[in-house]
């Protein structure tokens, strides 16, 4: 189970005798009329198909997923989760992005810090409409798209990832926005695929799940 497939994961499957990579990130993203070995897609596609690997690629629906990725990064938090940002009609319980609440109101500050100790790297952030922030909207990878769902569901704080800098002149004195990268944001997936897997399969005892130990950020 990877983030995504790179050489490295590849490598890494093929000297562990895996049969089947799930991956976060799809690695096609646009229909394929060749395989050519110059091309990335190509190449490890090709490189798959020697080694009779499977791929299989679980994005969006994880996203959507109640216990997915926006709802992992809330637990690293200490968050609790209240409901679904954005609801799916079609499927209750799931949708885009949490809200969650912090289990004490914490400032600004405080709030930043959490997430780049948990996230592990550097944050980029505006400042919102208070210093005390209770309720903080989260929507796992890149969702700035997602910004005026945010604001409209009262929550003080948003978090995501590829912000765009007009973005966060749009949140100054609405919702702190606070952008910790995108792989930083995503790198609980793995683990909780992996998870859920292991839920699916109890009882099949020959399969053996491994979550990949190659960091895949570029």
């Amino acid at each position: 189970v990877t983030l995504e497939v790179t050489d490295d994961v590849l490598t890494e499957a093929q000297k562990n005798g895996i049969d089947c990579i799930v991956t976060f990130h799809p690695l096609i993203f646009s229909p394929m009329i060749s395989l050519q070995e110059n091309d990335r897609v190509g190449r490890l596609c090709s490189g798959l198909i020697r080694s009779n690997i499977a791929l299989v690629a679980a994005h969006t629906n994880f996203d959507a997923f109640p216990k997915g990725t926006s709802a992992i990064l809330a637990e690293e938090l200490g968050l609790i989760i209240e409901r679904v940002l954005v609801p799916d009609r079609a499927f209750p319980g799931s949708g885009m992005g949490i809200i969650a609440r912090s289990p004490e109101p914490v400032s600004e500050t405080e709030l930043v810090a959490n997430v780049r100790t948990v996230c592990g790297s550097p944050v980029r952030y505006s400042t919102g409409k208070t210093r005390k922030i209770s309720s903080i909207a989260i929507v796992g990878g890149s969702g700035s798209s997602f910004i005026e769902e945010a604001i409209e569901s009262g929550a003080d704080a948003f978090i995501t990832a590829d912000v765009k800098y007009h973005t966060f002149h749009r949140a100054i004195g609405g919702i702190t926005l606070i952008d910790p990268g995108h792989y930083e944001m995503e790198r609980f997936v793995p683990r909780g695929l992996a998870s859920l897997l292991e839920q699916i399969l109890p009882h099949e005892e020959h399969i053996r799940i491994s979550v990949s130990s190659t960091v895949t950020n570029p």
